[in-house]
């Protein structure tokens, strides 16, 4: 059985590292990411270890679904600042 949990604002819980997936809900704001939504989505999917990602353009959110035996929190957030710029 897979099992998953969340991850809010880079914080991984302790259910969120089990399992070969997880979930982190990563806070865009102060950012310019949430402008090119379909961009920063199209470019996480095709992250190696990123299975899933949604950005929620209202309250500037991303979700993403990965597996953490491959890639982590960490590394996802830094990419995303790497593509802000910063």
């Amino acid at each position: 059985m897979v099992q998953s949990g969340t991850v809010r604002n880079g914080a991984l819980s302790e259910a969120a590292q089990t399992g070969r997936r997880a979930r982190g809900i990563l806070d865009l704001s102060g950012t310019k990411l949430g402008d090119r939504p379909l961009l920063l989505e199209e470019k996480l999917r095709k992250t190696r270890g990123v299975i899933e990602a949604e950005i929620n353009v209202f309250s500037n959110r991303i979700t993403i679904e990965f597996d953490p035996s491959v890639i982590s929190l960490d590394k996802i957030r830094a990419s995303l600042a790497r593509s802000n710029g910063t």
